[in-house]
C-alpha cells in the first residue's frame, strides 16, 4: 500500500467494537436506571405500608395508654420503668409484633422524650434532634430507608439488615401539635433481596435479547462486509487493469508509448547518475504491410504478436520492449557494455523478427530494420526533452540503415561516427542518415 493511501475501513471490527461497547453501557444504564426505579418504587410503597401499620398501632394502644405517654414529661427513666402500665405496653406491643416484620416500636413525646421502647435501654433518651422527629412534630408523616450492620431488635441483636423506619404524629394537642409521635422500625431486607433478584433477572433477560440481537446482526455486518471486500478488489482489479490497458498494448501486453517516456527518462538519469551507458533501439518491422494486405488484418495481428514475443525472449530480463504503434516497437537497454553487445543483441532481434511464422496454414515473414543511439552520450536537453531527442536520434539511425538495405540495423553517427553494420554482420559506411523526423513522446 502506498504511504499517502487511505487506509481501508474495517466494518466488521468497527462493528464488533462499538456495538460491544454499546451493549456494555446499556446494560450498565439500565441496570442503574432499573435499579433506582425500583428502589424509589419500594420505598414509596414500603414507606406507605409502614406508616399505615404504625398508625395500627398507634390506634389500637393509643386511647388507653395517653395519660401514660402525655404525664411522662418531668419523669425520669427509673420512674417511667417502674410504671406499671410500661409492662402492659411493653406485653400489647411485642405481641402485636408476632408474625410481623417490625423489629422495634418507639413512643416520643413531642419535646423528644423517649416514653416506650421495646428496646428497654432507649427509654428515657432525649431524641429531640432526630429529623424524622422534627418533621413529625409538625405533623408530617416521615419514613427513611437504612441500612444497619448492627441493630438491637426487641428480640436481640440483628446483623446486615435493611430497615424501614417511620414516624407518625398521634393525637392532637391544645396547641395544635401531637400529642405523641409513635415510631416503628419493619425489616425489609428479604424484600429489597427478592427485588434484586428480579434485577438480576431482568437485566440478563435484557442482555440476552441484546447478545442475540448482536449476534443477528454480526453475521449481517459479516456478509455486508464480505459484499464489500469482494466488491472493493473487484474494483481494485478493474483499475489495475484500466491501468494496465492504459499502459500496454492490448494485441501484443508489450508497454505502450504511454509507458515508454517515462521508463527512457529512468533509464537516462540512471545512466547519468551511475556513468554507466544504455542503449535505445528503434525497430521497424519489414514487408508487414504487404503481409496484412495478403492475408487480412486477423493474420496481420497475430504475426505481430508472434514476432513480439520472439524479440522479447531475445532480450535480457532488465531491458524492456515497447511497441509504438502499428509494426514500430523500441526496445530500452538500461546497462551496456559496448557498442558491439548492442550491435550483437540487434542482430539477434533481426533474427528472431525474421523467421516465418505459419497463420492458418499459410506462411507469412516479416524482417526488422533497427536504429541504434547510446545513451547518455551526447544528447542534449534534460528529462522528457533529452528522451525526446534521444527518441528523434533511434528513428533517424533507423532511417539511415533502411537507406542502406532493410533487414539491417545501424548507430546513430554522433554516438558510433560512420559506423554501419550490414545484413551480413560486416562494417560498412553509412548512407545519409533521413532527417530527424519522427512521432515525439507524449505529452
Amino acid at each position: 500500500m502506498p504511504a499517502s493511501a487511505t487506509p481501508r475501513f474495517r466494518l466488521l471490527r468497527f462493528f464488533s467494537i462499538t456495538c460491544l461497547v454499546g451493549i456494555v453501557v446499556v446494560m450498565v444504564g439500565l441496570i442503574l436506571a432499573y435499579r433506582a426505579l425500583t428502589l424509589e418504587h419500594l420505598v414509596e410503597h414500603e414507606s406507605r405500608a409502614n406508616a399505615s401499620l404504625t398508625r395500627a398501632f398507634a390506634n389500637t394502644t393509643w386511647e388507653r395508654y395517653r395519660d401514660f405517654v402525655v404525664t411522662a414529661p418531668g419523669r425520669g427513666r427509673e420512674s417511667l420503668l417502674a410504671d406499671a402500665r410500661m409492662a402492659m405496653l411493653q406485653a400489647e406491643i411485642r405481641q402485636q409484633m408476632q408474625g410481623l416484620q417490625v423489629v422495634k416500636v418507639k413512643v416520643y413525646t413531642p419535646q423528644g422524650l423517649t416514653v416506650f421502647s421495646t428496646e428497654v435501654g432507649q427509654i428515657g433518651e432525649d431524641k429531640s434532634a432526630a429529623p424524622g422527629l422534627i418533621a413529625a412534630r409538625a405533623g408530617e408523616v416521615v419514613s427513611s430507608l437504612s441500612y444497619r450492620e448492627k441493630f438491637n431488635a426487641f428480640e436481640g441483636e440483628i446483623s446486615d439488615r435493611n430497615l424501614m423506619s417511620s414516624y407518625v404524629p398521634v393525637g392532637r394537642a391544645a396547641g395544635g401539635g401531637p400529642e405523641a409521635v409513635f415510631e416503628i422500625y419493619s425489616d425489609v431486607t428479604v424484600l429489597l433481596e427478592h427485588e434484586q433478584e428480579a434485577q438480576w433477572q431482568v437485566s440478563g433477560l435484557v442482555l440476552g435479547l441484546l447478545l442475540a440481537l448482536y449476534v443477528f446482526l454480526y453475521f449481517m455486518v459479516r456478509r455486508a462486509d464480505r459484499v464489500i471486500e469482494r466488491q472493493r478488489r473487484e474494483r481494485a482489479a478493474q483499475e489495475r487493469a484500466m491501468r494496465h490497458q492504459a499502459h500496454h498494448d492490448l494485441l501484443t501486453g508489450l508497454p505502450n508509448r504511454l509507458s515508454f517516456g517515462p521508463r527512457l527518462e529512468r533509464a537516462l538519469a540512471q545512466a547519468t547518475r551511475t556513468g554507466q551507458s544504455g542503449a535505445l533501439l528503434f525497430i521497424d518491422l519489414d514487408r508487414f504491410k504487404q503481409v496484412n494486405d495478403r492475408l487480412g488484418h486477423v493474420a496481420g495481428d497475430r504475426l505481430l504478436k508472434v514476432v513480439a514475443e520472439r524479440m522479447r525472449a531475445v532480450l535480457r530480463q532488465e531491458d524492456r520492449l515497447f511497441r509504438m504503434g502499428g509494426d514500430e516497437f523500441t526496445a530500452i537497454l538500461s546497462v551496456v557494455d559496448s557498442a558491439l553487445e548492442v550491435a550483437r543483441l540487434a542482430g539477434r532481434l533481426r533474427l528472431a523478427a525474421s523467421q516465418p511464422v505459419v497463420i492458418e496454414g499459410r506462411e507469412a515473414s516479416v524482417g526488422a530494420t533497427i536504429g541504434i543511439v547510446l545513451f547518455p552520450g551526447s544528447a542534449s536537453g534534460v528529462g522528457t526533452e533529452m528522451a525526446e531527442d534521444l527518441l528523434r536520434r533511434a528513428d533517424a539511425a533507423m532511417y539511415r540503415a533502411k537507406a542502406q538495405g532493410r533487414g539491417t540495423h545501424a548507430f546513430h553517427g554522433d554516438e558510433v561516427p560512420g559506423t554501419f553494420v550490414s545484413p551480413a554482420g560486416s562494417p560498412a559506411r553509412a548512407g545519409h542518415a533521413r532527417p530527424d523526423v519522427s512521432p515525439l513522446l507524449p505529452g
